[in-house]
């Protein structure tokens, strides 16, 4: 018995070398998700595993994601209209966004969001392309595009702060092989996927783990 306990010990080191890792998963079902939300979701959705083999977070995006918006400076995704739904997130365990803050377990709706360009913003990261949790018990149309004002609102709701739960985007290192799992040099845990949008499909990143440190 003791041997069999060791070997199986082994065996998930051996699998889980450090590197995050990324598995499909179901549709979403429960979670006190709205049907007309789970009803715009792609029927896969995909499963994070962190350095240590534990599930981070599970994702289900939009399955035909709005475009059209006009581009802005600074982001790379910014033809998807601000106040977009982009898809719903659970945390199986106590998580954090990308300014440190925690989010408690659970299951919340992202949309896609702009970080501001004051003083108070500059430098916190690489880009401005955000989504923003919000709690899916308050956030029930998924084709209703909310104004940037009503999503940091519900977001600050899902954070419990006075800032929202704010997820960075960022470019994929590659285009290639997604979706995949990440560890970049901060050491940040990033799920490397493709949107389907309304243009076509479009390669993102999404940091699940790591803050900013600016």
């Amino acid at each position: 018995m003791l041997l069999k306990t060791i070997l199986l010990a082994l065996a998930v080191l051996f699998f889980f070398d450090g590197e995050p890792k990324v598995e499909s998963i179901g549709a979403l079902s429960g979670g006190g998700v709205s049907d007309a939300v789970r009803g715009v979701l792609e029927a896969k959705g995909q499963r994070v595993l962190g350095t240590d083999g534990k599930p981070v977070a599970e994702v289900w995006f939009r399955k035909d994601i709005p475009t059209g918006a006009t581009p802005v400076d600074a982001a790379n995704f910014s033809t998807i209209p601000q106040g977009t739904l982009v898809g719903v997130i659970n945390f199986p365990s106590q998580g954090g966004d990308y300014r440190g803050q925690g989010i408690k377990p659970g299951y919340y709706t992202l949309r896609y969001g702009l970080i501001l360009t004051d003083g108070n913003h500059l430098g916190v990261s690489p880009a401005r392309d955000f989504l923003l949790a919000c709690p899916v018990s308050a956030d029930k149309i998924p084709n209703e595009t909310l104004k940037p004002e009503d999503v940091v609102k519900l977001s600050k709701a899902a954070s419990g702060t006075n800032h929202p739960s704010v997820w960075c985007m960022v470019p994929p290192t590659a285009t290639s092989g997604l979706p995949r799992a990440i560890k970049d040099g901060s050491e940040h845990v990033i799920l490397e996927t493709i949107l389907t949008t309304k243009s076509g499909p479009t390669p993102i990143g999404l940091i699940l783990v790591g803050k900013t440190e600016g």
